[in-house]
């Protein structure tokens, strides 16, 4: 089966780094609804000052007219005349909005107009005028008053005398109804700054005036420029920039991609010729390597070198089983086919012989693989959080040696001693040192001694070890009472335990008596 092919670590750093670009800018995307915001917000303050302008040009006509006396109305009556309201408050809301409302070409210049203005329209509209062009400095907005035709009677800039009614959003309000409308401007100001007037979309307003009984008195025409995020807001120094951030994203994804996903590629093709049986590549990478990498190779050097001693153990064990297994095998081997051939010409005791041989060679063969197993269990266990107090335990293990017939006294030079060792092999370190003790002490006698300290000592008076024996006693394997059933085990678990825990070990012997001398951290 073909193994799925799965990401790399250098095409997710890259793919998240271009995500967190991505983001920022969709998010400038989504903000076309902020700008429209934009806009709404230009468009209500041009209402609110369309109003405060409705209401002074309504004020200066009505003077202007009681003055002119002239016969021709100054006021229009709609044809389709909005319906009255009784309601206190009648504000204007702001319309506009980016998502429906097309921006329309720049405003037109209107045109002469066919007709003379009003008189009193024309008097109340140079009353105001002044009022316009001085309020214009602080708020910028462009105004322009027109009569009941259309036809400009005051303005902030030039065009009295204008007829303006052909402009869509003029044409409505003529009609008594509100309008605005989102234009281009014709003329861009080059006024530098992101936050400059160097808008391209402006904001027109076209506000009917109307009397108490909705006759139209003209209309108030606003404008402002608005701001746009995108369109105003930008401009070529913003594209360098755009690139140069892109192009500083990527080689930051291509730097940090080389920093972490190189140093892992350097050591899975390592670890590959480790595993092909190279065991002389080194796991190192390189120092500019982030230091969980570092921390990786030595991990996975570690693990190379516990490997290494497991297959070393593992060739020793099977080394040292096969040896010592080859003489009971051949010896149940050869008494098999003995007892085969002559089963018949043997008397009992002959028969009786053999059959011995085979048990014995059986109960020893039994006795290796369970000390084995022991012993396999304990090197492999490592070291744990487990204490005992060894007093005590030290005074059972002396107790029932001592009644299965020994002489061995404990001698305890402090009244407790807990160590870092489990129950279980506190009891088996200390079981085979006296058991040995016994064995080896010939029936002499044996003290055990506890303190000074952490120290604990298993001292005979036997016959003492010989130099040549001296180096080998801790050896699997090693025993020089064979005949007696010993398997050569029984102290290699000592030191299995000692070394597991972090315990000292040492064995001293002059002829007169043999010591063995446990010393645990303290």
């Amino acid at each position: 089966m073909k193994p799925k092919r799965r990401y790399s670590l250098r095409t997710l750093i890259l793919s998240l780094i271009l995500l967190v670009l991505i983001l920022p800018l969709g998010g400038l995307a989504g903000l076309r609804i902020l700008e429209s915001f934009l806009h709404r917000q230009t468009e209500t303050k041009l209402i609110a000052e369309g109003v405060y302008i409705r209401l002074l040009y309504l004020g200066a006509l009505r003077e202007a007219a009681g003055n002119a006396g002239c016969s021709e109305p100054v006021l229009k009556s709609l044809p389709d005349r909005p319906p009255p309201t009784d309601d206190e408050f009648q504000p204007q809301f702001a319309q506009l909005d980016l998502l429906s409302d097309e921006i329309l070409p720049p405003a037109s210049d209107g045109r002469p107009a066919a007709t003379p203005p009003h008189p009193a329209a024309v008097e109340a509209g140079r009353r105001i005028e002044p009022i316009l062009i001085a309020a214009q400095r602080h708020n910028l907005s462009g105004v322009r008053v027109l009569d009941s035709h259309g036809v400009v009677v005051a303005s902030t800039g030039e065009g009295q005398g204008i007829d303006l009614g052909e402009c869509e959003e003029v044409t409505a309000a003529l009609q008594g109804h509100y309008a605005s409308a989102l234009r281009r401007r014709a003329h861009i100001s080059q006024t530098p700054g992101i936050f400059g007037r160097a808008g391209r979309v402006r904001v027109f307003v076209a506000l009917p005036i109307l009397t108490d009984q909705n006759q139209l008195a003209g209309v108030v025409y606003l404008s402002r420029t608005s701001l746009s995020l995108f369109l105003d807001a930008w401009d070529s120094r913003y594209t360098v920039g755009l690139v140069a951030l892109l192009g500083l994203t990527l080689i930051i994804g291509l730097v940090l991609s080389a920093l972490v996903a190189r140093p892992l590629r350097v050591l899975i093709d390592k670890a590959q010729a480790v595993a092909a049986g190279d065991a002389s590549v080194s796991l190192a990478v390189n120092r500019a390597a982030p230091r969980e990498a570092h921390e990786l190779a030595e991990a996975l050097s570690t693990m190379v070198e516990t490997l290494k001693q497991r297959l070393g153990y593992v060739r020793e064990f099977t080394r040292n089983v096969s040896h010592e297994f080859k003489t009971p095998l051949t010896s149940i081997r050869g008494s098999i086919e003995l007892l085969r051939e002559g089963w018949q010409e043997m008397s009992d005791e002959e028969r009786e012989r053999f059959l011995g041989i085979i048990e014995t060679d059986v109960r020893r063969m039994d006795r290796l693989v369970g000390r084995l197993i022991e012993l396999t269990r304990i090197e492999l266990a490592g070291r744990s959080d487990a204490r005992t107090e060894i007093v005590g335990l030290l005074g059972n293990l002396v107790q029932n040696a001592s009644e299965a017939g020994a002489e061995i006294t404990l001698d305890r030079r402090r009244d407790a001693l807990e160590v870092g060792l489990a129950p279980d092999l506190a009891e088996t370190l200390f079981g085979n040192l006296i058991d040995n003790a016994v064995k080896h002490g010939q029936g002499a006698a044996v003290t055990v001694q506890v303190g000074p300290g952490t120290l604990v000592r298993v001292v005979d008076c036997g016959p003492g070890i010989s130099e040549a024996n001296l180096d080998k006693i801790f050896e699997r394997f090693f025993t020089t009472a064979r005949e007696s059933g010993g398997t050569g085990l029984g102290l290699a678990m000592v030191r299995a335990i000692a070394e597991a825990h972090g315990a000292d070990i040492e064995v001293d012997s002059d002829g007169e008596e043999t010591a063995f001398t446990v010393r645990f951290a303290g």
